[in-house]
This record gives C-alpha cells, sequence and structure tokens, in this order.
C-alpha cells in the first residue's frame, strides 16, 4: 500500500545569516548600513555572540548577502531574536527592518512594532518572523521581490539605548503556495 503525503516544501533550505558571527557569505562589514554595530556577548540569545547595536541616527544590523535573492523562488521569511534594550533599561520602539536590491534602493520595509502588532517587549528575547513577499515598497523599485541586504535598524538619535539582534535566518520559499500540490 502506498500512502501519499502532502507536505509544502520550500524551494531553498534555511540560511543562516548570523549565529555568533557572518554565515554563508553574508558579511555585517560590507554592509553600508552597519553603522553602531558590534558583536557583542553579554546580552547573548543563544551561543556566544549577538549582533548589538548602539542606536543613533540611521544606526542598524545589517547584512550584505553572497548573492541577489528572490522573496518568491528563493526566502519568503526572515526569522530573527531581538532584545530591544540593556537590563534595566528601554529599547527604541522606531526600529525597521528593511531589505534593499543590489543598486541599494529599499525594496521592502516595515515597522517592527507593526510586525510585532504591539510595543516591543523592553529588555528581553523575543522572536520575529517577518513574511518578506508583499513588504511595503516605499521607493516604488520595479521589481521588490529580489534583494542583497537584510537590515535592521533604528531612527532614533537617544544614543543610551542598545538593541541585540541574534540567530538571523532565512527561511525557505514556499513553492507550491500557488496550489500546485
Amino acid at each position: 500500500m502506498t500512502v501519499a503525503s502532502s507536505t509544502a516544501w520550500g524551494a531553498s533550505d534555511p540560511l543562516v545569516v548570523f549565529d555568533d558571527a557572518d554565515e554563508n557569505g553574508f558579511d555585517h562589514n560590507s554592509s553600508a548600513y552597519s553603522g553602531g554595530m558590534s558583536l557583542e556577548q553579554v546580552v547573548v540569545h543563544s551561543g556566544t555572540t549577538a549582533a548589538g547595536v548602539l542606536v543613533g541616527d540611521f544606526n542598524g544590523a545589517s547584512w550584505q548577502a553572497p548573492a541577489t535573492y528572490s522573496t518568491l523562488t528563493d526566502y519568503d521569511t526572515l526569522s530573527f531574536w531581538l532584545h530591544d534594550g540593556i537590563p534595566g533599561g528601554s529599547g527604541p520602539q522606531d526600529l525597521a527592518f528593511l531589505l534593499y536590491n543590489s543598486d541599494d534602493v529599499i525594496v521592502g520595509r516595515i515597522d517592527l512594532v507593526v510586525a510585532y502588532g504591539a510595543p516591543l517587549p523592553q529588555a528581553t528575547w523575543f522572536n520575529l518572523r517577518i513574511p518578506l513577499n508583499g513588504l511595503p515598497n516605499p521607493s516604488g523599485a520595479p521589481d521588490p521581490t529580489r534583494f542583497n541586504n537584510i537590515t535592521i535598524r533604528t531612527y532614533s538619535n537617544n544614543q543610551s539605548q542598545r538593541f541585540f539582534v541574534d540567530d538571523v535566518v532565512l527561511i525557505g520559499a514556499d513553492i507550491f503556495k500557488s496550489g500546485f500540490e
């Protein structure tokens, strides 16, 4: 007897961007948007190291990809852990997630309070999974499905605040979303 199984398969396996260090060719040093980012060993979600960001205008945790990816066929979700603020302090509420294309044009952007659905928890780790398809395309770029830079940044100037990012993973696109099974 043959048993059929209906499982949706991603076009790509999960791809680690950052977990204790830059992974799989992603590079925070090559990104123009990594201002204020450093590798931290004090506030860490898992392992030994997280990306820490000193809040300042446009500072962020950002990784240049080794290739251009598609939100339709390669990776359609980004999962990461965020720690907003230092223990006993508060963190910024104006954090945003951005995707850039190879021309350094924003092709997707969402405020993290919108993605989370509430004010961001303070001084604790929490997971965010951001669908990459259908993100607002503020630049009007002609192909918002192609990206090669992942950025989490602030628009605040309160330099007494910090935020931390860890375990950043791109999740493979579900190639059967069109209904083909």
